[in-house]
């Protein structure tokens, strides 16, 4: 079923007739509703990958107390190391990197706190949180396919209460999931044609930006699009349709509010982790998109959306009893038929227990003994 075919059907059934965009968003309100009734096998993905980034300790730094400039002698800091932290000789303390303004200057996120040193000390840039695919949901073990270890995971209170302040490199053996952070990126500047689906970028490095990637949110103006695949570098596709031509050397900003996970121990050496998870259903943007959910069952989203639709009419009744109860009652069918990852084998008993069975009151006196071969 095209989304095409769901609009009209609802827009026939509701009367609704000059309100798509509603319809729309009741439509993919509804995919959602079913993606998130039941961990689906048909959205279990095994693509997850997390790089982790080498410890840099090249050269020495001098810091002074109550100043967030670090300056670095004999040092290469690079624009990527911008959001990874730093910690300053042998201090337990660590310091969240703002921005990288040279080869040989960084700024920190809050004022260096530590003791003010003559000349340059040994330091530590390390990475230790990680933002997971943009269209993760849920995600499963994090593993290590070089030692064949799963992580440890455990609850951001427990990891804080054992690890106030982690400190410990080497290969990572515990995970924990440390929520979301609003972050942008916006270096470059994008153009595209009216009506298409292909953004093209300059000076944008798209595809070294952790967590970029299908399900991301593009602002351009009052516009906002949404992330199909990541081509290259300076290509971008959409799931929608440019709305409007988009010339040359205009600012853009992406949105990386990714789940992330903090590991420990620290790594110290570039390794990929791999993870499964269930990913978010694509959405419904164009007329023929089929809906991302299991084959078979898309004819339960228009009982969805007419449900929202109903209630937006103020018809409680068509609502509630007789729409919204036939979407559930539909939704917990399919539970039941793809909602696990194997069928159910049911092996029947042989002929002689069945018939000792009837003879005990077990079976329905009306069995039929060749229905069991």
């Amino acid at each position: 079923m095209r989304f095409i075919d769901i609009i009209l059907d609802v827009e026939s059934i509701s009367l609704v007739k000059d309100n798509r965009p509603m319809v729309k968003r009741a439509i993919n309100a509804t995919l959602q509703r079913v993606h998130q009734a039941h961990n689906f096998p048909y959205y279990l993905q095994d693509k997850g990958v997390i790089q982790t980034t080498a410890e840099y300790t090249d050269g020495t730094v001098t810091a002074v107390n109550g100043d967030a400039t670090i300056t670095g002698i004999l040092t290469a800091f690079t624009s990527a190391m911008a959001g990874r932290k730093f910690r300053k000789g042998g201090e337990t303390a660590f310091y969240r990197i703002k921005s990288v303004t040279s080869g040989t200057e960084l700024e920190l996120e809050t004022p260096y706190y530590g003791t003010t040193d003559a000349t340059g000390e040994t330091f530590s840039i390390f990475k230790d949180e990680f933002r997971l695919a943009p269209d993760v949901d849920q995600y499963k073990f994090l593993r290590q396919i070089e030692n064949g270890e799963i992580l440890f995971s455990t609850h951001p209170a427990n990891f804080d209460s054992a690890y106030p302040a982690p400190s410990f490199m080497g290969n990572p053996n515990i995970e924990v999931m440390v929520g979301t952070q609003m972050d942008t990126y916006d270096t470059g500047s994008v153009s595209g044609s009216s009506g298409s689906k292909t953004l093209t970028g300059v000076g944008t490095g798209w595809t070294s930006v952790e967590g970029l990637g299908q399900g991301s949110q593009l602002t351009i103006g009052d516009y906002v699009y949404m992330v199909k695949s990541v081509d290259s570098d300076t290509q971008i596709t959409l799931y929608d349709k440019l709305a409007q031509a988009v010339t040359a050397g205009t600012s853009y900003s992406i949105l990386l509010n990714n789940l992330r996970v903090q590991l420990l121990n620290i790594p110290d050496e570039a390794k990929n982790l791999y993870y499964r998870y269930f990913r978010i259903p694509q959405p419904l943007v164009n007329d023929y998109d089929i809906p991302d959910m299991p084959m078979g069952w898309d004819w339960i989203l228009p009982y969805g959306a007419l449900s929202q639709m109903f209630l937006q009419k103020g018809d409680l009744s068509k609502s509630y009893q007789i729409t919204e109860a036939r979407f559930l009652a539909e939704l917990d069918k399919m539970k039941l038929k793809v909602g696990s990852f194997t069928p159910d084998r049911i092996y029947h008993k042989k002929p002689m227990q069945r018939r000792r069975n009837v003879s005990l009151g077990q079976e329905p006196s009306g069995y039929r003994w060749y229905y069991c071969g």
